[in-house]
């Protein structure tokens, strides 16, 4: 058996291969806590991606909902109609008179009639409703922001804001058959027939772009608020239709209401 050298003769790791050790270890670890951080926050961007999504899909379904359940009684007595305050900066607002609990909740205690709400977004209030009995709207004095009786709804802090826009009536369909969108509707008792809805998010990432969601609502009422002699003259054929030859009335099951006119539960 060999025997082993003097100690003083053994060779062993020198000061500059203990620091290239401890260098290339250290730039390892850097590289996989790097990606390991890099698909964390991808993942948890992600899923917040995807929350909003969800979150911006249920803002909207209410805000479809309680659009398509606006409530016009066709005559020019008040002012029933819908309201867009374009404000710039996608701050729009946007006011108009619906019945049924979308937007105010079941427990609110006008829900079943006849209510006015008043939707607006910014990034300090968030997805905001104000709503009140349309009644009250009637009176010279009152003022729906400063105005105790008006509840105040903050549905989302997450919507930052709110573009509206409105299917320009007076259009000329172009070969493209292209819309016409307008900022402005200044019929004051009147409920546009589409309307373009646009909703922006908190960035999932400092710096970014808010995201977007947008949809397009039809509301069947518009046609009887920019012409209400249509519903005199449902109400005159409904009336007829009631009678029999004898005078009598008939017993046949009552129709449904027309679209829009009915509540739209959330």
């Amino acid at each position: 058996m060999r025997p082993l050298p003097p100690l003083a003769n053994r060779r062993g790791f020198t000061l500059v291969e203990v620091l290239i050790t401890l260098t290339l270890f250290g730039l390892l670890t850097i590289m996989l806590f790097t990606s390991f951080h890099a698909i964390t926050r991808s993942w948890e961007v992600g899923r917040e991606t995807i929350d909003n999504t969800n979150h911006a899909d249920y803002i909207l379904d209410q805000l479809v909902a309680a659009l398509r359940s606006a409530y016009h009684p066709g005559d020019q007595s008040q002012e029933y109609g819908f309201t867009l305050i374009d404000q710039g900066d996608d701050e729009d607002i946007i006011e108009w008179t619906k019945t049924g609990p979308t937007l105010v909740g079941e427990d609110a205690e006008f829900a079943a009639v006849p209510h006015r709400v008043r939707v607006s977004a910014t990034p300090d209030d968030g997805f905001t409703v104000r709503a009140w009995r349309q009644d009250l709207n009637a009176d010279d004095d009152f003022d729906p922001l400063n105005d105790d009786t008006v509840g105040e709804i903050h549905l989302s802090p997450r919507i930052i804001g709110l573009n509206c826009r409105v299917l320009d009536p007076d259009q000329e369909k172009t070969l493209a058959d292209e819309l016409n969108w307008i900022d402005e509707w200044t019929a004051t008792n009147e409920i546009p027939s589409t309307i373009e809805l646009t909703l922006f998010l908190k960035p999932t990432e400092d710096g970014d772009s808010p995201t977007e969601a947008k949809r397009i609502v039809e509301i069947p009422l518009a046609a009887l608020s920019q012409n209400p002699t249509l519903g005199s003259s449902t109400t005159q054929s409904s009336r007829s239709a009631g009678q029999t030859p004898s005078g009598g009335t008939s017993t046949a099951t009552p129709s449904a209401p027309p679209a829009g006119m009915a509540p739209v539960g959330p």
